[in-house]
Order: structure tokens, then C-alpha cells, then sequence
């Protein structure tokens, strides 16, 4: 890891705590009158900087970390650029929600992230960890270009006043499902298999590219409450069977690499909840093929939330967390994680548990008392934990110890 990504992923970490600020104010504003808050507004803010301020410039960050120093120097333009737009965005649309400066900075933002996908797609150094990893990297970007196409088509429908929901709702899930499914996981598997041996790497190679084709119909899969063509439905039952295969398949060959690289218990537990969080999702994807399944899924709000920050903060969040602890820019105290991470943790779990509690219950029109009350008490353990996390990246940065000392620092 180089230094010019080592301040590019602790910026991002710092991002991340104005996230989960944002998202307790949203879960404040639920239960207390707070004028001065637009709760939609700044609902535009809190996702739009989760994915610019924190997830994509995380992986922007680690990815440039697999270069040279040298190399990797040629990138703070572009990065600042987009960090730049991504805290437009947050500081604009709480005030004025779509409006022409939010909307700047979110279309500036877009293209400062083309910016990089182009330059990363031309960096051939990015090929000494292995021919897959660079592969991987090339689709990761490939997604992150497509998935704009998603909210350009969203910008025509509202200039050119079409209200159709089923348009609407069609082009935010093309953009949520190609970032999720295709920028921030193939970013993710590039930063994985970036730790395997070659001769590891050429064994993957197949099964990792066609779980990356197999996405794209998988598209369909968050449209099936809409009335698709026969070919569509087609391609989304595909893409449920595969899916699943192709994942138990790849896990059988990375998981037991990976696992026995791992020398600090903490990482192999946050890297595990990371790979259950996962699991979970690639389980749900595909049994959303199911009518009643799918109907139940869109129809529920709690269920939807759910899912994303499953994917969010329990696969895409949780694996970043422990890239830094392994990288040494987070601490493992004696090897095991700390107790802000594990407040983080406490916190993810509680808010699925009771967004999905909400979604199940709400299937026979029963109450559960104070989930409000539950989801704002999450919202402060994602709050201190991302703090306290900060807080230990921070104090080992001015430590100023050697990388080889990092994991063994405040102990």
C-alpha cells in the first residue's frame, strides 16, 4: 500500500462518519420535530455520499494502492475532483434536494468517475499482482460507466416531465444494481484475489468472468414488479440459478486460500460476517424470481432498506474495514478487533434485525413497538463505532509506527 492510497482511504474513512451522522440525524428526525431538517433532502445526501464520499473512493483508493508511489501520484487530480463533488453533494442536497447545484455536482461527479475508469483502464502496471486482477478492476469500472447510464436516463425523464413510475423506479434500480452488483463487487474481488498467488488466480479466471456476464441479466432480477417481456423473465431465472452456483463454486476456491493467509483472528471473523452478508444477498437476489417473494420485496419499504445496507454496510463496509486492518491503517488490538469495531458491528446487526423484524410483520398487519426507538439506538452504535474507528486510525497515522508494527500498536 503506497501513501498517496493510504490518504485517499483514511479521507474515506472520515466520509464514512459524516454518513452515519447523516443517518442518525434521519433516524432523529423520525421520532423528534426537527424543522431545520428536510427528511428527503438529506436522505438524497446521506446515500448519494455513502456511494461518492465513502464506498467509491475507498475502492478508487485501494485500487491506485496495488501501483507504485510514482504512479499512483498521477491520480490525486482525479481523485480530488471527485472528492470535491462528492462533498457538493452532501453539503447541496439537504438544502434543495434535485436542484441545479446538487445537480451539478451530482453530473461532475459522474464524469470525474469516467475520468478514472478511463485512466485505470489504460494502467498496465496494474497487471503485477496477476492477469485476473487487473481483469477484475476493468469490470469493476465497466459497471461504474454503465451504471450512470441508469441516472442520466433519470435526469431526461424528469427534464422532459415523463411521470411514469415504472420508468422512475426502472432507471434508479439499473443504477443501484450495477453499482452494487457490479462496480463495488468486482472492486471488491479485485482487492480479493489481488492477495492470491498467480498460479491461484489462473484458476478463477473462468468462474470470476462469468459471474461478471451473469450480472448483467441479473438486472432483471430488481424488475420483476414491473411487466417484463418473456425474454427478460427468462434472462432473470438464468441469472437466479447461476448466480448462486457460480458464487458456491468461486467461495469453494477462494475461501480456504484466503483463509489460511490470515494471521489475526479479527480479520478472519470481520472478513467472514463480510463473506455471511454476502451469502445472504446473492440468496435473496435469487429467490426474488419467486412471484409472491417479489411482490412481498418491492411492496415493503423496511425490506428494501434492509437489503441495501445489507449490502452496504454487512458485504461492501465490512470487507473495507478489514483491507485497513490488514493494511495496518486500522489497529487489531493483539490480533482481535476492537471494541469500536465490534460497536459497528452491534450496530449493523440490530438494524437488519429489526428492518427485516418490520418487514415480516408487516405481511399480517402487526406493530412491532419501538423499532424506531431500536433503529435510532443502531444508528448511535454505527455513529461511536465509525468515530472510535477514526479516532484508532488517526492515533496510529501520528504514532508513526512501521507497517510491520501496526497490528501490534495499543495493545
Amino acid at each position: 500500500m503506497n501513501a498517496t492510497a493510504t490518504k485517499w482511504i483514511r479521507l474515506a474513512l472520515f466520509n464514512l462518519l459524516l454518513v452515519a451522522l447523516a443517518g442518525l440525524l434521519l433516524r432523529l428526525k423520525i421520532l423528534l420535530p426537527i424543522p431545520w431538517i428536510h427528511h428527503k433532502h438529506l436522505l438524497h445526501a446521506h446515500s448519494h455520499f455513502a456511494f461518492a464520499g465513502w464506498i467509491s473512493l475507498f475502492l478508487m483508493g485501494a485500487i491506485i494502492g496495488l501501483l507504485p508511489e510514482q504512479k499512483a501520484k498521477t491520480y490525486n487530480k482525479v481523485l480530488g475532483v471527485y472528492t470535491f463533488t462528492a462533498y457538493g453533494m452532501f453539503v447541496s442536497f439537504p438544502f434543495q434536494g434535485y436542484g441545479p447545484i446538487s445537480i451539478f455536482f451530482s453530473t461532475a461527479s459522474v464524469l470525474a468517475g469516467w475520468c478514472f475508469a478511463y485512466k485505470v483502464w489504460k494502467e498496465e502496471a496494474l497487471a503485477k499482482p496477476g492477469r485476473l486482477v487487473i481483469r477484475l478492476i476493468r469490470w469493476s469500472v465497466l459497471f461504474l460507466v454503465f451504471s450512470s447510464l441508469g441516472t442520466f436516463y433519470l435526469a431526461w425523464l424528469m427534464g422532459n416531465h415523463i411521470n411514469k413510475a415504472e420508468l422512475y423506479f426502472g432507471a434508479v434500480y439499473f443504477y443501484l444494481h450495477f453499482q452494487y452488483n457490479g462496480w463495488f463487487l468486482f472492486g471488491v474481488l479485485a482487492l480479493l484475489v489481488s492477495r492470491l498467488s498467480v498460479e491461484a488466480q489462473d484458476g478463477l479466471v473462468k468462474r470470476l468472468i462469468g459471474l461478471a456476464w451473469v450480472s448483467i441479466p441479473a438486472y432483471f432480477l430488481s424488475a420483476l414488479w414491473m411487466r417484463l417481456p418473456v425474454w427478460m423473465l427468462t434472462a432473470a431465472w438464468i441469472a437466479a440459478l447461476l448466480q448462486p452456483v457460480l458464487v458456491v463454486v468461486i467461495m469453494r476456491s477462494i475461501y480456504p486460500v484466503v483463509k489460511n493467509t490470515i494471521q489475526h483472528k479479527g480479520l478472519q471473523q470481520i472478513w467472514f460476517l463480510s463473506l455471511v452478508a454476502f451469502c445472504i444477498k446473492i440468496l435473496l437476489q435469487s429467490l426474488s424470481v419467486v412471484p409472491g417473494l417479489s411482490s412481498y420485496a418491492f411492496a415493503y419499504r423496511p425490506v428494501v432498506i434492509g437489503y441495501l445496507h445489507l449490502v452496504l454496510l454487512g458485504f461492501v463496509s465490512l470487507f473495507l474495514l478489514g483491507w485497513m486492518m490488514e493494511k495496518n491503517l486500522l489497529p487489531l488490538r493483539g490480533g482481535q478487533l476492537s471494541n469500536w469495531c465490534i460497536l459497528f458491528i452491534a450496530g449493523i446487526l440490530l438494524t437488519e434485525l429489526t428492518l427485516m423484524a418490520q418487514g415480516i410483520t408487516a405481511m399480517f398487519y402487526w406493530a412491532i413497538p419501538h423499532t424506531n426507538e431500536m433503529l435510532l439506538f443502531a444508528a448511535i452504535c454505527l455513529f461511536l463505532g465509525i468515530a472510535g474507528m477514526n479516532w484508532e486510525s488517526r492515533r496510529l497515522a501520528i504514532s508513526g509506527l512501521p507497517i510491520s508494527a501496526g497490528l501490534q500498536h495499543a495493545r
